[in-house]
């Protein structure tokens, strides 16, 4: 007998002590069900007004006289609910809500009293009892257009008003898109219920827009809190399509795995952003690309490109995105995209038309010169590219194109056709003309005097720095890689393709 109770003794205390759990004190979502009977015969009641104070929410019993409430808290907190029915008196109990709960409230019991007709004081205050949706699309955009409102107007004890104190509730917008959206009815008279309905219908554009319930009570104006609901955009339009990258030229052909963004921008017939989930799928001729997205609230989404095999043999790559209209066409858009290699540099020296010399290259004073840069396949480097000249010695300087950032590299067309020769080349991109001249503003003795040409490249394509001085075959590389190569007049300097 004693191992008996010592058993369930262990049992009831390991009972109690899983229960004890310490409420969740952070915001969260809590839901509140319960169930309102009649007090003599335990049947439901249909229809009863249930009211969840103090957010002022308020719903109806269904067939079984149940309800349900989700309302959002920011910590553990004392809520009180109240029901009511016409032909019945009142009930309301205290409840403790905990924020990610489901929450089982007492059951609220009714008296019947005398059967007569309901009554009710004056309007005093207007909530909403109901909202069909929460966004609706744009016109013609092939989700639904309108949606459903439904008001509920009380007196100062929280009873609906009957149609002794009818009242005529009017409807406006606070905010709206402005794209012709519209309210219907304007205004409408309260049932025996208090209630009343109105519908919203978009108009052409997206955005949101707030519905405001207002009557007019003994000279007073009691109002509804503004009611929200988004208004999203609709199918895509092949004139809203914009297909665009982080950056038109990236060094792809330097590594493997290196990353650009491609962002689509996608707007419906009207301009305004495509419906939320609207999908855009993406292609490449070269490279590996994230396959598919979703737009957002905004009709944008992005996917990566990265360098990978294949590799363009001249640089371009064309990234094509697709997606659907509201015809069931397809919609697509296609860019270039440059995958640039290691720094090339020609150098030569000019003659008075701007002509390459036939002379080997040498550092001089009052001599003007021309230099290349590309990657080796001819193509401008990628943007944040620094390239600098420093000419060294006795008062001289190095003037003209002798401290550059490159920008993007920009095409002469952006399309599916784009080619190698539209790729946009030349003076400030990829020709930068210098002259070695004295500098007079040097406070130091002597005569002018050149004793080197320095020049550095810094890119995301690679480092490459060489000088020269003033006797022929005095070229050598400064950094930790590059090399010189000769041709005629020409001085090349590179990096090796790896």
């Amino acid at each position: 007998m004693q191992r008996i109770f010592s058993l369930l003794l262990a049992g009831c205390l390991l009972w109690t002590g899983c229960d004890q759990t310490t409420p969740d004190e952070t915001a969260g979502m809590v839901t509140l069900t319960g169930q309102v009977l009649d007090a003599e015969t335990n049947d439901p009641i249909v229809g009863a007004l249930v009211q969840l104070q103090p957010q002022g929410l308020i719903t109806d019993t269904d067939s079984l006289g149940r309800y349900r409430f989700e309302v959002t808290i920011d910590s553990t907190m004392q809520l009180t609910l109240s029901a009511t029915k016409t032909g019945y008196t009142s009930a309301s109990l205290p409840v403790l809500a905990v924020p990610d709960r489901t929450i089982e409230v007492p059951v609220l019991r009714l008296t019947r009293t005398a059967t007569e007709e309901p009554v009710s004081g004056e309007a005093a205050n207007i909530l909403l009892l109901s909202q069909s949706d929460q966004a609706i699309g744009v016109r013609e955009s092939g989700s639904k257009e309108t949606a459903e409102l439904v008001f509920q107007v009380a007196d100062s004890m929280g009873r609906p008003v009957v149609l002794d104190h009818a009242v005529r509730v009017r409807f406006r917008f606070g905010v709206q898109p402005g794209g012709d959206e519209y309210l219907f009815p304007e205004e409408a008279l309260t049932d025996n219920s208090g209630r009343v309905r109105v519908h919203v219908a978009s108009g052409t554009r997206a955005g949101i827009v707030q519905i405001v319930a207002e009557a007019t009570v003994n000279g007073r104006t009691i109002r509804s809190q503004p009611v929200s609901l988004a208004i999203h955009g609709g199918l895509p339009d092949s004139n809203f399509f914009t297909l665009a990258p982080t950056q038109y030229n990236f060094p792809g052909w330097v590594a493997y795995g290196l990353e650009n963004k491609i962002t689509v921008i996608v707007g419906d017939q009207y301009g305004n952003p495509v419906k939320p989930g609207t999908a855009v799928y993406f292609t490449t001729t070269h490279g590996i690309i994230t396959g598919s997205i979703l737009t957002d609230a905004k009709g944008q989404g992005s996917v990566t490109l990265f360098s990978a095999n294949p590799l363009p043999s001249d640089g371009i790559a064309i990234v094509t995105a697709t997606t659907a209209d509201r015809n069931q066409q397809p919609v697509t858009r296609s860019i270039p995209i440059l995958f640039s290699g290691p720094p090339r540099v020609e150098l030569c020296m000019l003659n008075d038309q701007n002509n390459c010399l036939n002379q080997p290259l040498v550092a001089a004073l009052n001599q003007s010169y021309l230099l290349t840069l590309t990657d080796h396949l001819g193509n401008p480097l990628a943007p944040g590219t620094k390239l600098t000249i420093e000419a060294q010695g006795t008062k001289v300087k190095a003037v003209g194109a002798v401290d550059v950032e490159l920008g993007d590299t920009g095409f002469r067309t952006l399309s599916a056709e784009t080619t190698y020769d539209d790729v946009v080349r030349g003076p400030g991109i990829t020709e930068f003309f210098f002259r070695v001249v004295a500098d007079q503003t040097l406070d130091e003795g002597g005569s002018p005097t050149v004793e080197a040409i320095v020049i550095n490249i810094d890119s995301p394509n690679g480092k490459l720095s060489l000088a020269f001085g003033p006797t022929p075959g005095s070229a050598r590389i400064l950094s930790e890689e590059g090399e010189l190569q000769r041709d005629g007049a020409l001085l090349k300097a590179f990096i090796l393709k790896r």
